[in-house]
């Protein structure tokens, strides 16, 4: 397709693998890269596409000191650290008139809805404990001694449990997607409470483009929906956004309405649910099992009571950490750029006022 208004020097902030890097290269006749996310004065004046950090731009970097940069795209799916650079949050100030910026939201479908079945599994067959087990005792263990509930050992099934999924985003598609071939009814809950079709970047093959897979929708914004959605949930999946509006959203009373012995599986941000409140439910047996890939606060401080719970599995904010996440990343960025060249409006743009 004609490249009407071509763009012809881009700035890289952020590290790439050299096959990455290469296709940028094969495109764009400058490519200035500085990996360790810096934009050196004489680059500002000439760049007009900037690939960097969920950062944004440095923080020496005023939105005057780039006047033809036309698009800002990250190299992550999260934007929540945005607003700290100077030159975005003048952006945000004028309204959203500058540049726009785009998250790499497409980047981790593969590899954290995998992480996220992979846990409900864990957690309802109770690999944790059977690894603890064998590792502290080195021997066979009777049913009895890996079952966390005291009673001879047998794993729950995924089948015809309902999944909620709370945030319907990239990640909550693909999950979606995968935990119905396991046997799974679906649910989702968004703002809307409307199903609505996928109209960001996906990788072909995954997620739900039409947004067909949940058999019912509920609204967050609806306390009589919010409430009915987590009363059918057996294992909540939580994708959402920091934002003033997500924060603390997941409140120990709103746990305490899941289905007994639900699970609650979080991939999004951490503060949308306290860490205290997680432990409590775990403890008093709201919850069977919690998986963790983001907490609150986070990093989870040392000793803390949850990495060494025996129904909980905290990772260090690794899930989306796979092979090929930046040649994702670079193919959004790409696809953006030929976007912002056809005047058409880029994938994943950030509503700076919202966060997300």
């Amino acid at each position: 397709m004609t490249r009407l208004n071509p763009i012809s020097t881009v700035a890289v902030l952020i590290p790439l693998p050299d096959a990455a890097l290469a296709k940028l290269r094969a495109v764009f006749p400058t490519v200035h890269y500085h990996p360790d996310f810096t934009l050196p004065a004489a680059v500002r004046p000439e760049v007009e596409f900037i690939f960097t950090t969920w950062a944004g731009l440095p923080s020496d970097v005023a939105l005057a000191d780039i006047p033809k940069v036309r698009h800002v795209q990250l190299g992550m799916a999260g934007a929540d650290k945005l607003l700290s650079s100077p030159a975005i949050a003048e952006i945000a100030k004028r309204g959203g008139k500058g540049p726009t910026v785009s998250t790499a939201s497409g980047t981790h479908v593969v590899s954290i809805p995998q992480w996220v079945v992979g846990n409900v599994i864990n957690l309802f067959h109770q690999m944790q404990s059977m690894i603890s087990f064998a590792r502290t005792n080195a021997r066979w263990a009777s049913e009895a001694e890996v079952d966390l509930r005291g009673q001879p050992y047998f794993a729950r099934s995924l089948y015809g449990r309902t999944a909620g999924m709370l945030g319907y985003g990239a990640l909550g598609r693909e999950s979606a997607r995968l935990l119905k071939a396991h046997g799974m009814r679906v649910i989702a809950a968004n703002t809307s409470g409307r199903s609505t079709s996928e109209t960001e970047y996906v990788i072909p093959g995954t997620g739900d483009p039409d947004g067909s897979v949940p058999s019912a929708f509920f609204s967050t914004k609806d306390e009589a929906s919010f409430d009915e959605f987590l009363s059918q949930t057996d294992v909540l999946v939580c994708s959402m956004p920091s934002t003033p509006a997500t924060r603390g959203m997941l409140t120990a009373e709103r746990l305490a309405k899941l289905r007994p012995g639900a699970l609650l599986i979080n991939i999004g941000r951490g503060d949308l649910v306290a860490s205290a409140d997680i432990l409590a439910a775990l403890d008093d047996g709201t919850l069977f099992g919690a998986a963790l890939d983001v907490t609150d606060p986070e990093p989870l401080p040392e000793g803390h009571a949850l990495w060494t719970h025996p129904r909980a599995i905290v990772t260090p904010h690794l899930s989306g950490n796979a092979e090929g996440e930046y040649d994702i990343a670079t193919d959004i960025a790409l696809e953006n750029a030929k976007r912002v060249e056809r005047g058409e409006r880029p994938f994943n743009v950030v509503d700076l006022a919202k966060g997300y």
